[in-house]
């Protein structure tokens, strides 16, 4: 669980919820854009071509950015820079780094930029939307779009009960800012979990919002006990099950930190059996005993058939689909 008395790590979960919820994100806070997009057609995200860009930036702060690429309905190719703003500060530099990214990626790649920026932060007069600067008799004015979530702060029911699933994820940026009162922050997750479960999402859809809405409010280590009961009752009155914390963290340290036992041994068969130990728990706590034939497969598995199958428990709705060919 994120320790709220620590840096929190707001800028991750945002960069996966922009990947898995691209379309919501922009109908929900850029709709006269989101209509113009032809969501027909595939989605690129080009973090790479962003990560060109924004290697040599002074600022060591933490952001969301994105650089997706998508297809206008007029057939036309466009390039959207989102931003968002995770720290809570606000940055005097801020619209001046806006054009630095927007001239760089026009400059390097030679593609209109459409930039964006959402700002966490609680001050309510930080809406910065436009750079400019004037020497002499030469000028530049650099324009964007800016949205405050913390608008959102006394639309709350909106929020919560939209058929769109990013006001939830909108409702807990809101929750990990303002809401210092542990159990308070929990209460509200389970409440985000409940109404997530009310829309109109599939089973995966669910889980992986359930995951986003966990990691963004970030709740205080103390409060696991709390946290787990609570949640233990949700799975109870909905009959479902959620991704749990235990198992969310499983995953993370097993992906992120490569599995730390067989990794820090450099023993190729100590990866393995970790793989295997990790593998076998996750599928017990999400699916309950994993049969015969898949008890096989694990032992029989390659290290990287164990390291695909650990990353599909998180998102699968079966134990079949984790398996699948």
């Amino acid at each position: 669980m994120r320790k709220s008395n620590t840096q929190e790590d707001h800028d991750s979960p945002w960069k996966g919820a922009l990947e898995v919820f691209f379309q919501p994100f922009m109908d929900f806070l850029y709709p006269q854009i989101a209509n113009l997009i032809d969501w027909h057609q595939p989605i690129d995200f080009l973090d790479k071509e962003l990560q060109k860009i924004t290697r040599k930036a002074k600022n060591s702060r933490r952001y969301a950015d994105k650089l997706v690429k998508v297809c206008f309905l007029n057939g036309s190719e466009q390039w959207i820079l989102i931003h968002i703003e995770v720290q809570g500060a606000p940055e005097a530099d801020f619209a001046e780094r806006m054009f630095i990214y927007y001239y760089r990626i026009r400059d390097r790649y030679q593609k209109p930029v459409i930039s964006l920026a959402v700002l966490t932060d609680t001050q309510p007069s930080f809406r910065p939307n436009y750079y400019s600067d004037t020497i002499a008799s030469c000028s530049i004015r650099f324009e964007f779009e800016t949205v405050k979530l913390l608008d959102w702060q006394d639309k709350t029911d909106q929020l919560l009960h939209h058929d769109n699933p990013f006001g939830l994820l909108i409702a807990a940026q809101l929750t990990a800012k303002l809401i210092k009162d542990g159990k308070n922050r929990v209460d509200n997750l389970i409440g985000y979990y409940r109404l997530a479960a009310k829309k109109k999402l599939s089973r995966e859809q669910v889980t992986q919002l359930v995951v986003f809405l966990e990691w963004i409010v970030a709740l205080p280590e103390d409060l696991t006990p709390y946290y787990n009961e609570q949640l233990e009752h949700l799975e109870e009155d909905n009959k479902m099950t959620y991704i749990s914390i235990i198992e969310r963290q499983g995953i993370q340290k097993g992906l992120e930190k490569g599995l730390e036992k067989g990794i820090m041994q450099g023993v190729d068969q100590g990866r393995i059996s970790t793989l295997q130990s990790t593998l076998q728990k996750l599928l017990q706590l999400k699916f309950g005993e994993p049969a015969a034939e898949y008890e096989l497969r694990l032992i029989k598995a390659e290290e990287a058939e164990l390291t695909l199958w650990t990353e599909r428990v998180l998102f699968a709705d079966s134990i079949e689909a984790v398996f699948t060919q």
